[in-house]
């Protein structure tokens, strides 16, 4: 038959501040790499701001000269050579600086995206370092456990009746050492 305990947390002021200690670390690494890639992102987006205002102002400048060659008479004849070309060319412009916009919103919100992917991974790897760290805190708090709860026994003048550890059990040579002593001072009484 396996020995198992039903409870993971037996010694929270022990297995909780450690479990703390452990995620501090790399939750502030990560929070740290979050701020400084937050801090680019806003930089990044100033600079998107900055092409847009300067594709406005260049659609706008381009909007006037076209005003500007259809107030020549001999350019407003539709037939003309040189005002279809110019046509084709302000659209083609216009199809461009849209295109350009709207790459530049797809790059907000694939930084966006990526801000998010890492807040989550963040309390992911957190929830995880945290949990294992339970764990593995218990395989330790475990065996302390078990021997002072022998101590009690053994302080109200009982002969604890001992048991092995858990297979997967830190402590052991300890709680061999431990045992072996109990045992010699319950043989003296």
């Amino acid at each position: 038959m396996a020995l198992t305990r039903k409870k993971y947390v037996l010694d929270k002021k022990f297995q909780l501040g450690i479990s703390v200690r452990a995620i501090v670390l790399p939750l502030i690494t990560t929070l740290a790499i979050c701020a400084i890639l937050l801090y680019f992102a806003g930089s990044t987006n100033q600079l998107i701001n900055d092409n847009n205002n300067n594709i406005t102002a260049i659609i706008d400048t381009q909007d006037s000269m076209f005003d500007m060659f259809m107030a020549i008479p001999a350019l407003q004849d539709p037939a003309n050579p040189i005002v279809q070309k110019c046509d084709r060319a302000f659209k083609e412009n216009l199809k461009i600086t849209n295109k350009i916009n709207d790459n530049q919103e797809q790059i907000k919100k694939n930084s966006l995206i990526v801000l998010y992917i890492l807040i989550a991974m963040t309390i992911i790897q957190t929830a995880i370092i945290f949990f294992q760290f339970i764990f593995f805190s218990h395989k330790i708090s475990g065996p302390i456990h078990v021997m002072t709860s022998y101590l009690k026994e053994f302080r109200k003048g009982n002969h604890p009746e001992f048991r092995p550890l858990r297979k997967n059990d830190e402590l052991r040579d300890f709680y061999e050492e431990f045992r072996e002593t109990i045992s010699h001072l319950s043989k003296k009484k």
